[in-house]
């Protein structure tokens, strides 16, 4: 349930966004999620200064800023692999928790993206 309230949050406060592998079953816990136009790495980047912990690459390549050898597999464009992290959550998040990580990411998506449409 709070993936999903995670989800939901994201897709409609953050798009354009694409959940990879929203038709497939998926871990309860974790969500991969793409935000087209956006770079990853500087996505990973502004989420850790403000507090949110994510990841690039699968959860046996931590630290790696290669894409998920999933996603590659399910055959996703390079523009869904450059702008994709995943993010876990545990047993022990509440619900207050996952609407103040979806503000966070709010936020720094919608800096992210005004920073990137003022310099094209």
């Amino acid at each position: 349930d709070l993936r999903d309230q995670l989800q939901s949050r994201l897709l409609a406060e953050c798009g354009p966004a694409i959940v990879n592998g929203a038709d497939a079953p998926r871990l309860p816990n974790t969500l991969s999620i793409a935000f087209p136009g956006l770079d990853g790495e500087a996505l990973l980047v502004a989420l850790d200064l403000a507090g949110v912990c994510c990841s690039l690459g699968s959860t046996c390549a931590s630290g790696s800023a290669e894409p998920a050898p999933a996603l590659v597999a399910m055959g996703c464009p390079p523009d869904i692999l450059r702008s994709s992290i995943r993010l876990s959550l545990g047993v022990d998040n509440s619900a207050a928790e996952i609407e103040e990580a979806a503000n966070r990411i709010v936020q720094v998506v919608t800096q992210l993206r005004t920073i990137s449409s003022s310099s094209n």
